[in-house]
């Protein structure tokens, strides 16, 4: 039996034998059982239109999926829909690497951001249940717009005849920036935007896709999704990392190992999940930097004058020195001056944490293994 989820879409043709569809949400089973998928690494297919709050809590449009307010809306309605309390968005993208690592096929539909002030800014894009598809989408430039033609289809792909159904009846979105690493394009709009692709990025493997535009493109979608045989995808191999920092930064450390570790790479070393009691720090802050290809410094004013810092600096760009290869990865937490011999190097800028996605992004990159 192979198992289709849909969220925020959903399949209204004809049954297939061997094949169950089921149109759930991604909010939490404590507050909508109903309406709450399973966890996503059970389903083979599941495909993701999140284009309002209600699209992917609850798998449907609801009443007020057209309202600028819509989550005060959902508030004053069942205080329980409270976005942090109905979505538990860290849960589902664990699940979600999951499913794509038993070689789940995934699609995500564009969606406008459709950014609200609700006790901090929020975004429909957590409905991807993917950081790495938001935070593409957010940097390619998405275009709202109205059109039917579209010039370059590429044969070969999956969805070559969901795109023939959207010449019939149109489509609205696109990216107009889709040089992004990981992303190769299958449909151009006749200006050049992309209007789909294939996403490769560390653990995310995937589909992005413009959103259909009727009831026939939208089981078009789901059909075509459906025929991609399920099995291992490939995955990035990484070398390790020990993240060189002070204990002042540990919160940041930890999220950055956590999200590095989840993204494939095997091993980034954190002393407090390596060194047990009774071993020797030096002989074990040793050992992790010999197993470790690169040696990340997470930098802050606190962390630059650190002795701990100071020394497992000077034994990684001793390393580098004698063998003549990158070896220190600067990773700067807050802005702060750089020592002396690290100024000529590029490195990663954290300090803004709405460019978090894309440093990790480049950092995965550097430590990708070619």
């Amino acid at each position: 039996m192979k198992r289709v989820l849909t969220v925020g879409l959903k399949y209204t043709g004809s049954q297939i034998e061997g094949v169950e569809f089921e149109n759930f949400g991604l909010c939490r089973p404590t507050i909508d059982p109903d309406r709450a998928a399973f966890p996503l690494y059970e389903y083979d297919v599941i495909v993701i239109n999140p284009e309002s709050y209600s699209h992917f809590l609850f798998g449907t449009a609801g009443e007020f999926s057209g309202s600028p307010n819509e989550l005060s809306d959902l508030k004053r309605k069942n205080d329980q829909y409270d976005l942090d309390t109905a979505y538990d968005s860290a849960d589902r993208e664990n699940e979600l690497v999951a499913a794509i690592e038993s070689g789940t096929t995934i699609v995500w539909c564009l969606s406008q951001p459709k950014r609200m002030n609700f006790f901090g800014y929020r975004e429909t894009s957590y409905g991807y249940a993917a950081p790495v598809v938001a935070s593409l989408v957010k940097r390619g430039d998405l275009k709202v717009k109205k059109g039917r033609r579209i010039r370059m289809v590429d044969l070969e792909s999956p969805f070559a005849r969901y795109f023939d159904s959207l010449t019939k009846t149109g489509w609205s979105l696109c990216l107009a920036d889709n040089e992004h690493e990981g992303y190769s394009s299958i449909a151009l709009t006749p200006e050049g935007y992309s209007l789909g692709g294939k996403l490769v990025a560390g653990s995310t493997v995937g589909w992005i896709l413009t959103p259909p535009s009727s009831e026939d493109s939208t089981n078009r979608l789901i059909l075509d999704a459906l025929e991609l045989e399920k099995g291992p995808l490939h995955q990035e191999k990484y070398h390790g990392i020990f993240l060189s920092h002070t204990s002042a930064d540990k919160p940041f450390v930890r999220q950055l190992r956590k999200d590095l570790l989840e993204r494939g790479v095997p091993k980034a070393w954190l002393d407090e999940a390596e060194i047990e009691i009774g071993d020797s720090l030096i002989a074990k802050i040793e050992e992790g930097m010999k197993q470790t290809r690169y040696i990340g410094v997470v930098l802050s004013a606190k962390s630059v004058n650190a002795p701990w810092v100071k020394k497992e600096l000077e034994i990684a760009m001793n390393r580098e020195i004698a063998s003549g290869e990158v070896v220190v990865l600067p990773l700067v937490y807050e802005k702060c001056p750089l020592p002396g011999f690290l100024e000529g190097k590029l490195y990663g800028d954290f300090s803004d944490p709405d460019e978090y996605e894309n440093v990790l992004e480049k950092l995965l990159r550097r430590l990708r293994i070619k």
